[in-house]
């Protein structure tokens, strides 16, 4: 199998590893393709919170009812493990001061991996790369003066996107990243649901019965212009000219191949504490690897 796609599968569980919570529990997902265990994630903080207003930003310090931590743990599993063994914690933390700091640990075929990277609070501020060792890249991707300036890291995208549901029930929204190695967009959209069942009475009833569910498209957009430090086509970094020749160009490996994909879609749960997360179905060049509770 493409290793390059292993490799890439801790990025998911970096991407998927944002909770708000107000207590230290936890839910371990276990993630499976065509039936085969390839990894599994735990993720601390689960227990949603009363929600900031909508328009708040993650670089604003923490309010009462806020959390000000998250974290996950994550490793490959089954074959998977003898293609790439992987291994990592994830945290995105609120210091005193309001800036946001975003640690890796992690070992990747043996070798010891870090990231070290603190959001400062400021408007207009850009990340500041504080460690970085990486099996396969040398140095951090450098950070842009202009091009980074407001991004946040992946976990704080999850978080946001986690308290948007459980004020308003959508997660339509735009966020732009920076993680060590790659910026990206990450745009959020509600995707239509409704409860499965066919005519059968018995099937209605149970659907009508079933809690509340939410899902949301998870859609990656890599600029390749972005990468090779060209100037930014518009100042959130969303767009670019359709016509240029860097958007025909290979943004890089899974899930960054393509300049623009669909990654995954999210399922949240409502609970007696609000809406949590239930799934994940990512889409990957070998089938769906779809993440399911651990009972």
């Amino acid at each position: 199998m493409n290793r390059s796609f292993w490799g890439s599968f801790g990025f998911l569980l970096a991407l998927g590893s944002g909770f708000s919570a107000k207590a230290q529990d936890s839910d371990q997902f276990e993630f499976r393709l065509h039936g085969a265990r390839v990894g599994e994630v735990t993720f601390f903080n689960t227990t949603p919170v009363s929600p900031a207003p909508i328009e708040s930003d993650l670089r604003s310090p923490t309010t009462q009812g806020q959390i000000d931590a998250l974290s996950a743990s994550g490793k490959t599993r089954g074959m998977v493990h003898w293609f790439k063994n992987y291994a990592a914690t994830f945290h995105s933390t609120m210091q005193p001061n309001g800036n946001r700091t975003y640690r890796v640990i992690a070992v990747d075929a043996n070798v010891p991996e870090t990231r070290h990277i603190e959001f400062p609070i400021a408007a207009g501020s850009t990340p500041l790369v504080i460690d970085f060792s990486d099996r396969t890249q040398a140095q951090p991707l450098p950070v842009d003066p202009l091009l980074d300036q407001d991004r946040i890291d992946p976990l704080s995208v999850l978080q946001k996107v986690l308290r948007q549901v459980n004020q308003v029930q959508t997660c339509d929204a735009v966020y732009r990243v920076y993680d060590g190695k790659r910026r990206y967009t990450v745009l959020t959209s509600n995707r239509a649901t409704g409860q499965r069942g066919n005519e059968d009475l018995i099937d209605a009833a149970a659907a009508r019965q079933a809690p509340p569910k939410i899902q949301c498209e998870i859609t990656l957009q890599t600029e390749t212009d972005h990468q090779t430090g060209f100037p930014e086509l518009e100042s959130a970094g969303l767009q670019a000219d359709a016509s240029s020749t860097n958007r025909r160009k290979s943004a890089g490996f899974w899930p960054f191949k393509k300049l623009e994909q669909t990654m995954m879609m999210i399922e949240f749960k409502q609970d007696s504490n609000g809406y949590r997360f239930a799934a994940f179905d990512i889409n990957s060049p070998f089938g769906t690897i779809k993440g399911r509770p651990v009972s």
